[in-house]
């Protein structure tokens, strides 16, 4: 007769955190989508967008193709939104990665953490369990995160309409642009730890 044991998961007393870490995660697929129809746009065609930007492994890469694809080729009246917009992206990937390469657990009764597992892997030394870093994510910071990102997909879905508008490509204008957006702070190291 087998024995099942049940150990509770970070995100059954965090349920909320989790939820926001998991849309983010899932979202940021989304905004490079909306980044490769940027492409499409500014190069006119959809198919090479997609074939080029997701032949591709790896995020970052993705982007640096994308922005070479697009930035000559965008009108100057959206330019600086564009460049705003892209490097909110950039930082839409860092907050992504610290989750999606994490391991997950809660210190005490009352905080949730993880181990960032690209950065253990980032050292010269060798892994060690009592080395780990732990980083608190607080409520407060996972819902600015999540205020960032719905932001940055707004001003995405801007330009993707705002490109095909100044190019002739559409009658349609006057989408929201969110400008001066704030970027949100990253989860905190624990003291005391490595």
């Amino acid at each position: 007769m087998a024995v099942k044991l049940y150990m509770p998961l970070p995100f059954d007393r965090f349920k909320e955190e989790g939820d926001l870490v998991g849309r983010m995660v899932i979202e940021y697929g989304e905004l490079e989508w909306m980044l490769c129809l940027l492409v499409s746009h500014a190069i006119e065609d959809l198919d090479i967008a997609v074939k080029t930007l997701y032949r591709l492994r790896g995020e970052t890469a993705r982007i640096d193709i994308a922005d070479g694809m697009i930035r000559n080729r965008i009108d100057d009246k959206v330019k600086q939104r564009y460049e705003d917009t892209l490097g909110h992206m950039r930082f839409c990937l860092k907050i992504r990665n610290q989750y999606a390469h994490t391991n997950w657990l809660h210190a005490g009764s009352d905080k949730l953490c993880y181990i960032d597992i690209e950065e253990l892997a980032s050292r010269n030394d060798p892994v060690e369990m009592d080395q780990m870093s732990l980083y608190h994510l607080d409520m407060i910071t996972v819902k600015d995160q999540a205020r960032f990102f719905v932001e940055v997909m707004q001003n995405m879905a801007y330009l993707n309409m705002e490109v095909q508008y100044v190019m002739g490509a559409s009658t349609m204008t006057g989408f929201h642009y969110v400008p001066n957006i704030i970027r949100p702070k990253l989860a905190k190291k624990l003291d005391g730890l490595a």
